[in-house]
């Protein structure tokens, strides 16, 4: 059985891998792998990371992870526009 530090690290690996990803296909596609990543888990742990970036001064990076949180959330919502009209 998964313990949640485990699962919090494997989170932060795929958190890692989508943040640095340099096109939305790509971003895409690492949603795909780690389908995680559209859990309320990962949003509540990029804000965190976007909440730090923020407090250290970097709003550029900040409002970059911002950006792709936006893309993580629309794609949590089409996946369940979707699941409510095939179900």
């Amino acid at each position: 059985m998964e313990t949640e530090s485990s699962h919090q690290q494997e989170l932060q690996v795929a958190l890692d891998a989508f943040i640095q990803t340099a096109t939305m296909e790509d971003a895409l596609e690492v949603i795909q792998q780690h389908p995680a990543l559209l859990s309320d888990q990962a949003d509540l742990l990029l804000s965190s990371i976007i909440d730090s970036a923020r407090k250290q001064g970097h709003e550029s990076t900040a409002q970059a992870l911002d950006e792709r949180r936006d893309f993580i959330r629309n794609v949590r919502q089409e996946q369940s526009e979707k699941k409510e009209q095939s179900g």
